[in-house]
């Protein structure tokens, strides 16, 4: 049987696309790991982040190091954007962000060309997944496209406008999930703008929370402007919503969130995360950040920092501005120097790093529920409903749910399992 390597870069849509790949090439072709020498190379691509091109150009290259003669395909964002370049010179089949359920039919026909439309299809696609490898978690995606237009971001370019999948369809998917999977990750582009008709997250939420043998529904990343009231009380009031929201903060500076064309003020996002932690105290609540967009100065970056300070993610994806032509953003004056920006990097890490160790201490002593993911010969680990990772004493299998008493949250947080 012939074999095949898969490498998935970004975010958890890339995940979830790719793993629908997967379950189909797993029907005529073996997996094997990437640094194996494979007869085809899948990659999945990102093209948020300058380190996340690189990144694909490395894997392409290691790919052909490994079989010369090896098939390879390039798959996603980085390939709709720029699927013309020579980032791709070397590679055998291109796909977009569209035509991801014809994948597996092009390679199997050794199809050795660009699959890739200027205009990405307004249509939803949905890929229907029976079984995520993990056995644990699953991601489900219901949304893709973003209408939002952020000026450092490209994603509208290469994901295309807004679109939602059928809430039946998905539900029919969740409950197939459900037999193996005990949570499932809501993802998509721009998960708050789920829409069918007039059925909304909310009602897909409350509507998940019915399916039996589902013990944990977790939203991906909503923005601020998305999590009304009613997502709010349903995750006070019903234990299968995880006490976790990731919402992209992006800046902590107003005049910088008014140039990235975001829509909110501080004062506005922090009023929300203050109604939030009224109602649900113990919450989780972390973020994306951009540090060195144009024209933040020392004092916009300070100014940043000590809201940073007050907010007190529990924690903070922390990314250096990457300029994407295209982009609004980049046509502006006043670009940061990269040395600059890194120090930036640097900083927030370790301001996040003293913010996040406290708010994992506040659960020392405290029951949470723990998703075993894997386990060692004397401890399991996974995560709490809170996003926390978890070291629990004592071997359990993938997939099973413990209450844990926090005992200890040094380098890592370690707990027991509740009598």
């Amino acid at each position: 049987m012939k074999t095949y390597a898969m490498m998935i870069l970004g975010c958890k849509v890339n995940d979830y696309e790719a793993t629908y790949v997967r379950e189909n090439m797993n029907k005529h072709y073996e997996e094997v790991p990437f640094k194996q020498k494979a007869d085809i190379y899948l990659i999945f691509t990102c093209c948020v982040t300058n380190t996340a091109e690189a990144k694909t150009r490395k894997f392409i290259h290691d790919a052909r190091r490994n079989n010369p003669d090896a098939y390879i395909a390039a798959i996603g964002c980085l390939s709709q954007i720029k699927h013309d370049s020579e980032v791709f010179d070397d590679v055998d089949l291109v796909i977009g962000s569209d035509q991801k359920d014809k994948i597996v039919d092009l390679i199997t026909a050794q199809d050795r060309n660009c699959h890739v439309s200027d205009q990405v299809s307004s249509d939803f696609e949905h890929l229907y997944i029976e079984s995520y490898p993990a056995k644990s978690r699953s991601f489900l995606k219901i949304q893709d496209g973003c209408n939002q237009f952020c000026a450092y971001c490209i994603i509208p370019y290469a994901r295309g406008r807004e679109r939602s999948g059928n809430h039946e369809l998905l539900l029919k998917e969740a409950r197939i999930l459900a037999k193996e999977n005990k949570e499932i990750v809501l993802t998509g582009i721009h998960t708050g703008r789920y829409r069918d008709g007039e059925y909304d997250l909310y009602s897909l939420l409350c509507d998940l929370c019915r399916i039996e043998g589902l013990e944990t529904i977790r939203l991906s990343s909503i923005e601020m402007t998305e999590i009304n009231d009613g997502i709010i009380d349903l995750m006070k009031h019903n234990a299968k919503i995880a006490r976790h929201l990731h919402i992209p903060v992006q800046s902590c500076d107003n005049d910088i969130l008014k140039a990235m064309n975001r829509p909110y003020t501080v004062e506005e996002y922090k009023n929300r995360i203050n109604y939030i932690r009224s109602q649900i105290p113990d919450i989780s609540i972390s973020t994306d950040l951009i540090v060195g967009f144009p024209n933040e100065t020392e004092e916009r970056f300070e100014n940043t920092l000590n809201q940073l300070k007050e907010i007190r993610f529990s924690f903070i994806h922390v990314f250096p501005y990457s300029r994407k032509t295209k982009t609004a953003a980049d046509r502006m004056e006043g670009h940061v120097d990269p040395k600059t920006k890194k120090q930036r990097v640097r900083t927030v890490m370790d301001l996040e790093k003293d913010i996040s160790a406290e708010f994992k201490k506040r659960f020392i002593g405290k029951r949470v529920r723990v998703l075993i993911e894997r386990h060692d010969e004397n401890c399991s680990y996974g995560y709490s409903k809170e996003y926390i990772y978890t070291r629990v004493n004592g071997v359990y299998e993938a997939g099973t749910i413990l209450d844990v008493i926090i005992e200890k949250s040094e380098d890592e947080v370690i707990g027991n399992v509740a009598e």
